[in-house]
């Protein structure tokens, strides 16, 4: 309608001009005042197409925002306006379902995890029963990994699924009382190897993060650099501490990790070249990070100059995500 209304109005300037024009032969005012309307109406249509552009700009952002079109109403933003809401409430279905199925797998996969326990469990007593032969080791070490197999596949279904999110519960925790049930958790396998962990910490530091998730992640790193450190070497866990974050390394005495893994090793179910004679599915480090970014932290990996690998978990100090769980709860 407006672009009609243009048109009509400078063929009633034109008109108005021609009939100036033989009103005042020769004098350029009337050709002056005709380009200054002509000028004078483009810009207040420019201006006011401009004016709508932004209106509908600002109309979209709402409803990508959340919110709601007037069904009643008639213009030249409804028809887009409403495809807009139908497009965002089919995502938010889709979304929904999706989570939903996520839940239900979580739910079965640990369902089936702890129904297997119990066969398991026979099974490695048959074995005991068995004594000291090799079928009996055999089938020990076989009920092994399927134990481990089943409870990393818990992990992971639960990670997959946000549930680590949702089971925070963040408190300040002393560095000190994280390495120690981290350490208590990987001993079994140091001594094993007759490995030796060593803790080189300051005293007094203190980190803002769930200490049961943040052990387990710490216990993931510790799990790593013993399985793939040599007999008779050790583990070194140290920290060291920043205005905003405390840093927790650590340090092993393998064979350190390919400049060209070293991005890849934090995904999951990725086993470097030096795994492949090592038992594992390739989700510890994963884990690991996961847990620790959920909390306002970060995880990485770089080789020692003086050999071997040191993983890293980054966790800050203070509680980072208060002002998102505050804006939440409100």
């Amino acid at each position: 309608m407006k672009a009609v209304f243009a048109i009509a109005a400078v063929l009633v300037l034109s008109l108005l001009l021609i009939s100036a024009n033989q009103i005042f032969l020769g004098s350029p005012i009337p050709t002056a005042l005709y380009a200054l309307a002509v000028c004078s109406l483009f810009l207040f249509s420019a201006r006011e197409e401009k004016k709508k552009r932004v209106r509908l700009i600002e109309r979209l952002d709402a409803l990508f925002d959340g919110g709601e079109a007037d069904p009643t109403a008639e213009n030249e933003e409804s028809p887009l306006a409403r495809k807009v809401i139908l497009a965002r409430k089919s995502a938010e279905v889709r979304e929904k379902r999706l989570d939903e199925g996520y839940r239900n797998l979580s739910s079965l996969v640990s369902d089936i995890a702890h129904q297997s326990k119990t066969p398991l469990t026979s099974v490695k007593m048959y074995a005991e029963l068995l004594g000291d032969s090799e079928e009996a080791a055999v089938i020990r070490n076989q009920a092994d990994r399927l134990g481990f197999l089943f409870d990393a596949l818990v992990k992971l279904s639960r990670c997959e699924c946000g549930l680590i999110d949702e089971n925070l519960d963040p408190e300040p925790v002393p560095v000190d009382t994280l390495v120690s049930r981290a350490v208590s958790d990987a001993l079994p396998k140091a001594d094993a190897k007759e490995m030796f962990i060593r803790a080189d910490l300051p005293e007094g530091l203190t980190v803002f993060c769930d200490p049961g998730w943040t052990a387990e992640a710490l216990f993931n790193l510790l799990d790593n650099a013993i399985k793939y450190s040599p007999k008779n070497s050790s583990v070194t866990v140290s920290a060291e501490e920043y205005e905003t974050f405390v840093r927790i390394d650590v340090r092993d005495e393998g064979p350190g990790i390919p400049e060209e893994e070293l991005p890849e090793i934090w995904k999951r179910f990725t086993r470097g070249t030096e795994a492949a004679s090592q038992d594992g599915v390739g989700i510890g480090l994963y884990l690991a990070r996961a847990i620790v970014t959920a909390q306002g932290g970060r995880a990485f990996c770089q080789n020692s100059e003086r050999g071997g690998a040191v993983f890293s978990l980054v966790l800050p100090k203070k509680d980072v995500n208060r002002r998102k769980r505050s804006g939440s709860d409100g």
